[in-house]
């Protein structure tokens, strides 16, 4: 029998980075450009809203450290 609908595995590790700084939408949507032009980097959900960015990666690519450092190069603080 095959299985159509079905839930996928995650892929990836999944973190939620707790910022400050983001002024606008526009904000969430430069980082998350730059987040997923990242290599290493699955998926990219910033709100300005919240002031949060969860980011799925892969760890054998990038790390928490990285992706924390392009943020703050932008001109945002990850707290």
């Amino acid at each position: 029998m095959f299985k159509l609908f079905g839930k996928k595995a995650a892929i990836g590790t999944t973190i939620t980075l707790k910022l400050s700084g983001l002024h606008c939408a526009s904000c969430s949507l430069n980082i998350d450009d730059e987040l997923e032009s990242t290599p290493g980097v699955i998926s990219s959900n910033t709100s300005y809203a919240k002031q949060t960015s969860v980011v799925t990666y892969d760890p054998t690519i990038t790390n928490p450290s990285a992706l924390r450092s392009l943020i703050e190069k932008l001109g945002y603080k990850v707290l």
